[in-house]
Order: structure tokens, then sequence, then C-alpha cells
């Protein structure tokens, strides 16, 4: 609702109309027991040491009647923002007495005007009716656009900025200085701050340590509650706390600043921050939250982590001022399985062999070490790279970062002192295709023979000996084996 005790529903927030409506039944129904449902202090949420040393304030309109401004000072209370009109053409009727009463009594004096407006010009027009009201009469604190009629916000985000700029601006050009309320849920949904950021800020929002608004605000209206001298028939008052500076908050600490995730079936994906902002003064504590890499890791207003990725990025806690503090969080994703394509393997003796470790899931981010039973037979590497040391078998164990593990079993023969094939000499037709036939010498290996054409484009020859005719002309082709032995085949290619 509004400051100055707005009782009818339709000029009240939608929170504070059903506020009013539990309150308004239980008065009737059991007023013995208002001690224990609505407690003497409804602004609970307030510290009583925050309560004693704030600035406070209350709102009023015609619907407070007439106001004991005297008393209400001695109750603690400095300021009082008082309606105006609102609408199109209503005047409020107790304007002018209160804004007089308030002065003598020596509190400081703001006014709000309600709205009904759902166009730019209609918000203008309403502008400059407060204005005329206004009558010239000093103020000592802000006129507010008080918008909070579902109708303007069934117009959207853009229209309902676009009124209240509208709105600040008529009475910044009058010489007061603009403010805009509205509950949080409004203020947080239906306006762009960058449009508004030049207009202080009146929040609504009740029974809760302090907004949860992304922004600096200047006033808060925090309760419903009780004001001797300033309640209406039914018995409530609009209460406030104005920042009449902004403190900013000095710092901000994470309880974690290392935060490891990782993704999988079972496994800890998500976490959650939190944050201390510094400064028991700070206006506002309320704490931004950004991921710098949300393919990494995402974060939601309320510091819950989720893990989207493998990698490592920062996730950054920032006050409304600025100050940050981050925690960097690290994804990754245990293997479940692993192979490694041979179950055995055949080398010679000086060979090398390079393993490739196929893991599961293929996003796994494990690494994989090796050992071999038998180093004096097969030396094996941190990279999985196998040499063939002397004539025998050894079993190589390629384990991963998450303890799963596999096996292979490597034969170790003489390296092969030669290389034979089928024929020295070919004749093929172009499109015929054949194999070079490579054999080696009996109890020796080559894991692999590489192949090569000395004219791919006239016959081309793939990792298995197997070669092409191409086009008309003459062509060597070669198989070598790992310690350098060859064989040559010269290819006549005809039409």
């Amino acid at each position: 609702m509004l400051f100055g005790g707005k009782i009818k529903a339709m000029k009240r927030t939608r929170e504070q109309r059903n506020i009013c409506k539990r309150r308004f039944k239980v008065m009737l129904i059991i007023t013995v027991f208002m001690s224990i449902l609505l407690p003497a202090k409804l602004a609970a949420a307030v510290t009583p040491e925050e309560d004693a040393i704030a600035v406070k304030g209350i709102d009023v309109s015609e619907y407070n009647g007439a106001v004991n401004f005297d008393s209400v000072k001695k109750q603690g209370y400095t300021y009082v923002m008082i309606r105006v009109g609102a609408g199109k053409q209503v005047t409020d009727s107790c304007f002018a007495d209160n804004y007089g009463n308030a002065g003598t009594a020596g509190m400081k004096r703001g006014a709000y005007y309600y709205s009904y407006a759902t166009t730019v010009k209609e918000a203008k027009a309403e502008a400059k009716r407060c204005i005329a009201l206004l009558d010239k009469r000093n103020l000592e604190y802000p006129v507010a656009y008080d918008i909070e009629e579902d109708a303007a916000f069934k117009t959207g985000k853009d229209n309902v900025t676009a009124m209240a700029v509208a709105f600040c601006e008529e009475i910044k050009s009058a010489g007061y200085e603009p403010m805009l309320y509205s509950s949080l849920n409004k203020l947080n949904e239906f306006f762009d701050y960058n449009s508004i950021s030049g207009y202080k800020i009146w929040i609504a929002n009740y029974d809760v340590d302090y907004p949860n608004y992304a922004y600096p605000y200047a006033m808060w209206q925090y309760t419903i509650g009780s004001v001797a001298g300033a309640n209406t028939g039914g018995g409530q008052c609009d209460e406030n706390y104005v920042y009449e500076t902004f403190t900013e908050a000095s710092t901000i600490q994470l309880a974690q600043t290392e935060l490891a995730l990782q993704l999988g079936e079972g496994l800890v994906s998500t976490a959650s921050l939190a944050a201390t902002v510094g400064s028991v003064e700070a206006s506002n504590k309320h704490v931004n939250w950004k991921s710098e890499d949300e393919k990494v890791a995402v974060v939601d207003a309320a510091g819950n982590v989720q893990a989207i990725g493998n990698g490592t990025t920062n996730i950054v806690a920032s006050t409304v001022n600025g100050i940050e503090a981050k925690c960097s969080v690290t994804v990754t994703t245990p293997a479940t399985g692993i192979t490694i394509g041979n179950e055995s393997l055949v080398i010679g003796k000086k060979e090398n062999f390079n393993l490739q470790p196929v893991l599961v899931p293929d996003t796994s981010t494990d690494k994989t070490t090796y050992v071999s039973s038998d180093e004096s037979i097969v030396r094996v590497e941190d990279d999985g790279s196998l040499t063939g040391v002397k004539k025998g078998s050894a079993e190589i164990t390629a384990t991963t970062d998450s303890g799963v593990s596999t096996k292979v079993t490597v034969e170790v023969k003489k390296a092969p002192w030669a290389l034979f094939h089928d024929s020295f000499f070919k004749t093929v037709n172009v499109g015929e295709t054949f194999n070079m036939g490579c054999r080696l010498p009996k109890n020796s290996a080559s894991n692999s023979i590489e192949y090569y054409s000395r004219n791919q484009y006239r016959v081309s020859v793939d990792d298995k000996g197997n070669a092409t005719a191409l086009a008309e002309g003459w062509c060597l082709i070669r198989g070598k084996t790992f310690n350098g032995k060859k064989a040559w085949t010269l290819v006549h290619v005809k039409k």
C-alpha cells in the first residue's frame, strides 16, 4: 500500500491489502490474543538497536484522519510523507492541514501522489496536478510517485518505467526532488533500473531484515504499525525508515573461496555459497551473484551454484556499490570406465608404441597413469608411450584418477632384419588395386609398417599396403618397418 495508511483496498499493494485483511479479522474476532498474533513491535525484522537509532517516519493521508503530530514526534518519528492527491481530480482533504500541523510540530515533510495513470501522458498530467496542489510549498523531503494499480502494471515494464520517468521529470522541473514508490516485487519486475537510477527509491517490503533489492534505496516502508495519534479507524499507520545518506557497504566476504564440483550420477554438482556484507551501517546489504563463465557453472540469486561443464570459473558476489568477492569453482567429470582398444599387442625390440586410452564418459577430465609389470621388458612413460626393451611379455595397467583401470598384454619380439614383399615390379591398369604383401622375418615384429607413394596422384597407398592405380605412368611405392627396413615396388600404370 502506500504511506499514510490507505485503508481502501483499491489503494494498497496486494501485499498490504492481504496484511490489512488478516489483521482486521484478528482484531475483531480474538482481541485477547493480539499480544500473541500481532506483537506490539510489528517491525520485528528490525533489531531493537537499529530501531532505536534509525531515522523513522510515517506517511499519512485523509484516511488517517486528524493527526496529532506532536504525539507522533514524541514517539521518535521525525518526518512525514503526506498524500497530496490521486488520479485526475482527487485532492486529499487533509493535505493542507497535515502539511501545516506537521510543520508546526517541527517534523520534516515530504509528499506523494497516488497514481491511476496508464499512459505517459496521464502520468505527466498527474505530476502537473501534484505540483499545482503543492502550490510552491516548501518540502524537506522528496515528492514521490506512488504507483500501485494493477491497471498500470498490465501495460508492461517499458510503459511503467516511462510513466515513472515522466512523472519524476515533471517534479524535478518544478524544483522538487522526485522519488519513486512501489512494492519490492513491482520494483524488481516492472522498472528498468537504468532508467530510474537518477531518482530516489522508496520501497515497500514488510517483515524482512531488509529489502532484497539489488540497488540503493532512500526510504523503506517496513511495516503497517500502530502509531498513537496517527492511526486510521482500522488502527493502522504506515511506518518508514529513511536513509538520508546512503551508507555503502565496505566489504564483502565469502565463506568459501574455492569450490570443487563434479558432474556425474551420484556426485556433488551443486553447492551453496554464503556472503557476508561488511559494515553494519550499510543501507543495503543485498548481494548480487554472477558466474564469469556460465558454460562451467551458473549461480542463482541466492548463491546456489550448479555445475554445467568441465573447467574453472569464478563465482562473483558483489554489493550494490560494486565491492566484489570471488570463489574459484572447478568442475570435473570423473571416469567410470576406460578402454585401450587392444587387450594385447606385439612390438619389436626398441619399438615405440603410444597407448590411446578412451575414457567413459568421453567428457571425463581424469588423467591416466600407467604401470608396467616388468620394466626390463616393456618400459612405459607417463604419457602412455611404450618401448620394447627385450624379448618377453609384460602387462601394462592403465588407471584413471577416479580409480577405474584396464590392462593390456605386450609381447616384445626381436626387431626385423628385413622386410619382404610380393614383387619389385607391378603392371596394372588405371583403376586397379593390389596389396604390396609386405611380410616380416619369422619371430620378429614391427607393430606397424609405414607405406609411402612417390606420386600419390598416380598411385595411392593406404596404411595397410593397399595400392590404387589412379593415372597412367610410373610410380614407386614403399613399405618401411619401425627400424628402417624397406621394401620398394615399381608400378607401371597403363590405360
